[in-house]
């Protein structure tokens, strides 16, 4: 009689299992932040891209009409606030040169905002139009690219309009907050600590069309040694929004991120008129050679302070 063989069943036992599930998280929790890490690690670059695209544009812009672009308003004109119908920012002026000259001929400059002619939509439109490049994607406060409780709108309902996390470097004079005073001995507006409307930097607000247009026979400190343009948060600042020339400039006088180590205050423009970043310890910086650097948020204070302003004659280190 032949006797038959009944082969065992194969299985994982329940510890078996569990233990294969608790290498799969381990082995899913050591590999999970480099992951993360790979990611920040491409929104930086792509921030540095636009940083070094708006430094580029700054160039050409320079190439075409024999000045860096304006940056003004006249806050005192008559028939009404005037930031919000004369001003003209500098991320304007610049929309030609990436591509946005769509845009750029949608706005009528004779008009400003506060109106309901088709003209003044028409600008309301344009103001509350997102670009792209005027994003950091490692930002994940701005809304994607639209908020509301900006400066300076003078319209009611006031609405959202579409911000940046890229701002000209006004310099590092300034009057006010728990910084101030910051002034310097010499240079463009020396001893002036009026760093909003008489910057000693790249480009200032100018809410009174004071300052003069910047070319760049004006950076005697030299284009390397001098920040153009830098990151900042528009979720920790009323004062930002593209369209709006006295929400697309900081100031240096405030230490790099300060605004991430303090109460969070969009309203509080003498603590958070200043650059800032989301990337870790630290944030991209374009220079007036259209070159882009990546400052560390320990940079020394007065080194900081040196490379923002345009013909101060400061002495500065590479080492940032």
């Amino acid at each position: 009689m032949r006797r038959s063989y009944i082969r065992p069943r194969l299985a994982f036992t329940l510890v078996e299992l569990l233990v294969v599930i608790a290498i799969i998280g381990i082995l899913v929790g050591l590999l999970l932040p480099a992951v993360q890490a790979a990611r920040e690690a491409a929104r930086r670059m792509q921030c540095s891209n636009n940083v070094k695209q708006l430094g580029l544009a700054f160039h050409n812009y320079h190439d075409t009409f024999r000045v860096f672009p304006i940056n003004s308003a006249n806050r005192g004109s008559a028939g009404g606030p005037g930031i919000a119908n004369t001003g003209k920012s500098w991320l304007q002026m610049i929309l030609p040169q990436i591509e946005q000259s769509s845009l750029f001929n949608n706005i009528d400059f004779k008009v400003g905002l506060q109106g309901t002619t088709p003209s003044h939509l028409g600008n309301q439109q344009a103001a509350n139009t997102v670009i792209a490049a005027y994003l950091c994607p490692s930002d994940s406060e701005n809304n994607n690219g639209r908020l509301g409780n900006r400066s300076d709108v003078n319209i009611n309902p006031p609405g959202t309009w579409a911000v940046t996390n890229y701002k000209a470097c006004a310099g590092s004079n300034w009057a006010w907050g728990v910084f101030s005073p910051v002034s310097t001995p010499g240079g463009r507006n020396g001893g002036n600590t009026d760093g909003l409307n008489m910057g000693n930097g790249i480009l200032c607000s100018n809410q009174n069309a004071t300052n003069p247009v910047t070319r760049m026979r004006d950076l005697t400190d030299g284009t390397s040694n001098t920040y153009a343009m830098g990151e900042a948060l528009p979720g920790h600042s009323q004062w930002n929004w593209w369209y709006n020339p006295n929400a697309v400039t900081a100031t240096c006088s405030m230490p790099l991120n300060v605004v991430l180590k303090r109460p969070k205050n969009i309203g509080d423009w003498p603590n958070n008129y200043s650059f800032a970043s989301r990337h870790t310890g630290g944030g991209n910086f374009g220079l007036g050679d259209a070159s882009v650097r990546f400052v560390s948020e320990n940079i020394d204070i007065g080194t900081y302070r040196a490379y923002a302003t345009i013909s101060s004659g400061e002495v500065v280190s590479d080492d940032q």
